[in-house]
């Protein structure tokens, strides 16, 4: 076949998705399902993949999607846990004492505390929506700040697991490629930070909010820099929680600066409020026990409890170790068991929590589980079951969707594809919804790409990394989330098309930093 064609092919569930989700303006979930049942198709029909692979391909996926779909689950149920009950209302009221301005708050929670939470393994694109919306914003904006908030420091969230698997699994210099990754950040926190105030209120929010976005920025990526370079590589899963801190920290100081209280008086608080060490209880709850398994002699004994049950074998030598007690939706359970007798007040008030949790959370989920279910059909593509080992066939290597978007990518561009091959990431997280998935993806293109280019493998592929942070922003799988959370299902294309030159922008600076970093 073409590779043209090959490559139009390969493309085309992703472009329908994108149509569907931005132009059509229907639902992720929907879209999910589609695109999953087209890029079945096209695997089957054009690229010599049996049905039974694409379908076990699937499967992985969603197995694979635990750590994703699971969390949007529980993360849901405690967020609306918090919402009935009056904790959201709460910790809002408490954080309009802290920052007044519309600005203040997108940096505090978005850059800051969402930088925090996504690095110790919460979700700050289903927490913090609500807490948005009550402070005014609007809900396209209260969807699209914590999505990009999940993204300046991605590389380091959830533990660092998107750089620390593809590092075990393929073997790389963890260290190396850390150090790479961080000198991007300073410059792409910085941008994220001042597109959070676009979204929030146009240029006249960018104007108003330049100083406190440029100090979250260069915090963030500086301070990552910084951690990077003095922690030892087995705490590298600690750098986004200390940067997370410190950029907190910082844009509380400025406050003093600017002659203003950390902790302004208010003396109209309302006598419903739920104290505020109530009302984040969860969240406390879940920060200490995210802490507590990631600890590594911790981490070890509670998945040596369940050893081998937690591992299922899908075919061949393709199997999923799930690591269910350490998982941090599993602490998000946890810490909403724990906190539920203290916050819920009576029996309806718990099975009103309940019907709205399943009300809320049953799309969200389904479309997580289903990003990756065509991520690893697209990964999967043109392999069969050879010697008890799923692989490619002697000459079938490039009969891939991934490969054939790889090698029409590098075949096209050249000695240019390091300035585009960022744009790898973003598509790579945008299909399956996490940046770690992307790094598995698309590590074997990138070694051949820039070894027959005779480019530095482990600079490009930071560039990758970083793209794939990036595209959290555009993701579908997240913007559902945290559409859901507010029951705004139906919106999600409008965010994506804010979200969307953001996004671009950023990796195009990504790929020209990438080229600068691979010329010195």
């Amino acid at each position: 076949m073409d590779l043209f064609l090959s490559f139009l092919l390969a493309i085309l569930p992703i472009f329908v998705i994108f149509v569907g989700l931005v132009i059509l303006k229907k639902s992720g979930t929907l879209m999910g399902v589609v695109g999953w049942m087209l890029t079945v198709a096209v695997a089957v029909f054009f690229f010599s993949t049996s049905p039974a692979i694409a379908l076990l391909a699937s499967a992985n996926g969603i197995l694979a999607s635990f750590g994703i779909s699971l969390m949007v689950l529980f993360t849901i149920l405690q967020v609306t846990m918090m919402d009935v009950t009056g904790a959201i209302r709460s910790i809002t009221e408490y954080v309009r004492l802290i920052a007044a301005e519309r600005y203040e708050q997108v940096m505090l929670l978005n850059v800051g505390l969402g930088s925090f939470l996504v690095s110790i393994g919460a979700t700050p694109v289903t927490m913090l929506p609500p807490i948005m919306l009550a402070l005014g914003f609007s809900p396209i904006a209260a969807i699209a700040l914590p999505c990009l908030g999940y993204d300046p420091l991605t590389s380091f969230s959830l533990l660092a697991v998107p750089i620390t698997l593809p590092a075990q699994v393929f073997n790389l210099d963890l260290a190396a490629l850390g150090s790479r990754i961080s000198f991007f950040l300073p410059v792409i926190s910085t941008g994220f930070a001042i597109g959070m105030l676009f979204i929030a209120d146009g240029w006249s929010g960018v104007r108003k909010g330049i100083v406190p976005a440029l100090l979250a920025g260069l915090t963030l990526g500086f301070s990552a820099i910084l951690f990077v370079h003095i922690l030892p590589v087995s705490a590298i899963g600690l750098v986004g929680v200390f940067s997370g801190l410190v950029t907190i920290i910082v844009l509380l100081l400025l406050r003093v600066v600017q002659g203003k209280p950390i902790l302004a008086r208010r003396v109209d608080m309302p006598a419903d409020v739920m104290p505020i060490g109530r009302a984040a209880l969860p969240w406390l709850l879940l920060v200490v026990f995210c802490v507590v398994i990631s600890i590594p002699m911790i981490a070890t004994r509670l998945h040596d409890l369940l050893g081998p049950l937690q591992v299922v074998t899908v075919v061949a030598n393709k199997s999923v170790d799930l690591k269910f007690l350490n998982q941090a939706y599993t602490c998000v359970l946890v810490s909403t068991v724990v906190a539920a007798p203290f916050m819920v007040r009576s029996r309806e008030e718990g099975r009103k929590i309940v019907e709205i949790w399943l009300k809320r959370a049953w799309a969200p989920t389904l479309a997580a589980a289903i990003f990756f279910a065509i991520a690893y059909v697209m990964d999967w593509s043109g392999q069969t079951v050879i010697d008890g080992a799923l692989g490619f066939a002697t000459g079938t290597t490039d009969v891939n969707m991934n490969a054939v978007i790889g090698l029409m990518l590098a075949m096209t561009f050249g000695i240019t594809f390091p300035a585009i091959s960022p744009m790898l990431g973003l598509f790579g997280a945008f299909v399956s919804g996490s940046e770690a998935s992307s790094n598995v993806m698309f590590h074997g293109i990138l070694k051949r790409a820039t070894g027959v280019l005779d480019l530095d493998f482990t600079t490009v592929y930071s560039g990758h990394a970083v793209a794939g942070g990036i595209a959290s922003g555009i993701s579908p799988a997240k913007i559902i989330n945290a559409a859901a959370v507010i029951d705004q299902l139906g919106i999600e294309g409008e965010v994506i098309r804010r979200c969307v030159p953001i996004a671009v922008i950023l990796t195009v600076v990504t790929g020209a930093m990438l080229v600068i970093m691979l010329a010195l």
